[in-house]
């Protein structure tokens, strides 16, 4: 999904906010009485309509949009992943070869016996190419240096003073300095540091905890699990000295916990851990999508212990119909083990994420609860023979279902906790 398709959608969904019709879409059909005309004019003569035999014609209803502010931002959630996962690659690499092209530039006239305008001309044209396709392929998704989404920039400028003065040192510092920052910018630690994929910082973790929050990750892992990524706020403008550590720990069942972050060696294994989590239990990530692990040995000593008690926890409510599907595990950044698990679908339309969230006989309700300052659907179901209790809220086309667990709703009244400051908590 593109840049422009997530703002479509996102206006789209603002737009027929005035249709919301509850939690789940209920109540009004969004149609609108037509009104008369008023003035001061004459009434004039209207000729009276020939009889037809044609059909009467229908007229379109839209359709109601259930938690349309919540929709846009998932669309767009949607959307930014989508681009990490099937964009960014072919993106960095077109910035490089752009960005290689000014060096090139800059390389030959500091070879070059004299300088003149139209060498300006010549670096103007590469730096106002680069700049072009930085500001619509990265500037929506990174917080870019100025140098590169600015056609004239320091670099351009200093160069262009130096010939115009016809100060052949003054050029030769410049070219020399714009040889080093685009020589950097094409890096393997500059891209890894400003321009991230993995964990990512900027918009898209703002649109995941628009709360401000500056302590959250969010891994997001792509329905197939063949792309995955963190969403987290880089406190320091660099992964390198922020003391915070972003990493994944896999347990001898193959399952993976992503929202966990401190200081670490660079040899970390899940083995170096003494038992952190609370209850004796953690939510992870694994072939058989989200799982949940105890610790049910007698004597608690490290984490290996840890083995599935339930698996597949989102399995059961998943839609053959929809279009995309990413499971979030929020956590904080620390080194705790909490983590709260969130399922994203979208559909093709708001009617189709409608009939997904209508009762089957393998998906039970019990009716609906603020969670989180949000209407949810209390939903229940079986998994590998054990009742999974869960919460599930419809918003526009994308049906999020979250907190999936074996404990009753009335038994873990903390829970939405997990989600505050997210961009599925109302507060």
């Amino acid at each position: 999904m593109s840049v422009t398709r997530r703002g479509v959608l996102a206006a789209v969904a603002l737009a027929q906010s005035n249709l919301l019709g509850g939690c789940f879409g209920g109540g009004a059909d969004g149609t609108r009485a037509s009104s008369g005309s008023t003035g001061d004019s004459e009434p004039t003569a209207t000729a009276t309509p020939e009889p037809t035999t044609d059909a009467p014609t229908a007229t379109a209803t839209a359709t109601p949009v259930a938690n349309a502010e919540m929709a846009a931002a998932t669309a767009n959630v949607l959307s930014e992943f989508e681009w990490f996962e099937a964009e960014y690659n072919p993106a960095i690499t077109q910035f490089r070869v752009q960005a290689n092209r000014v060096l090139t530039v800059f390389t030959e006239l500091a070879a070059a016996e004299t300088r003149t305008e139209s060498d300006v001309a010549a670096v103007r044209e590469a730096t106002t190419e680069l700049a072009e396709f930085v500001q619509s392929a990265l500037v929506p998704h990174f917080a870019v240096d100025p140098a590169l989404r600015i056609p004239d920039n320091v670099y351009v400028r200093d160069f262009e003073r130096g010939v115009r003065r016809g100060d052949r040192q003054f050029q030769d510092a410049a070219i020399s300095r714009a040889q080093s920052f685009y020589r950097r910018v094409t890096t393997k630690e500059y891209v890894s540091n400003e321009l991230s994929r993995r964990p990512v910082y900027g918009p898209l973790y703002d649109m995941l905890v628009p709360g401000g929050a500056s302590d959250r990750i969010v891994a997001l892992v792509s329905e197939d699990d063949d792309f995955q990524t963190l969403a987290h706020p880089d406190i320091d403008e660099s992964t390198a000295g922020d003391g915070i550590d972003q990493h994944t720990h896999e347990f001898p069942s193959g399952h993976r916990v992503f929202t966990h972050a401190h200081s670490h060696p660079t040899s970390h294994p899940v083995r170096d851990h003494t038992n952190e989590p609370r209850l004796n239990e953690l939510y992870a990530y694994g072939d058989d999508g989200v799982a949940l692990l105890e610790d049910t040995t007698s004597y608690r000593e490290r984490l290996d212990d840890f083995e599935p008690a339930l698996t597949g926890l989102f399995e059961p409510v998943k839609s053959s119909g929809r279009t995309t599907g990413v499971t979030l595990m929020f956590g904080t950044a620390n080194a705790g083990w909490d983590s709260s698990p969130v399922y994203v679908e979208a559909f093709d339309s708001v009617d189709a994420a409608r009939a997904a969230t209508e009762p089957t006989d393998t998906i039970g309700s019990e009716g609906v609860v603020s969670f989180a300052g949000r209407k949810w659907e209390r939903v229940f179901y079986d998994a590998a023979g054990t009742t999974i209790y869960a919460y599930r809220l419809r918003a526009g086309s994308a049906v999020v279902t979250a907190l999936p667990s074996n404990v009753p709703w009335e038994r873990r009244p903390e829970w939405a906790s997990g989600l505050a400051g997210t961009w599925l908590a109302a507060e």
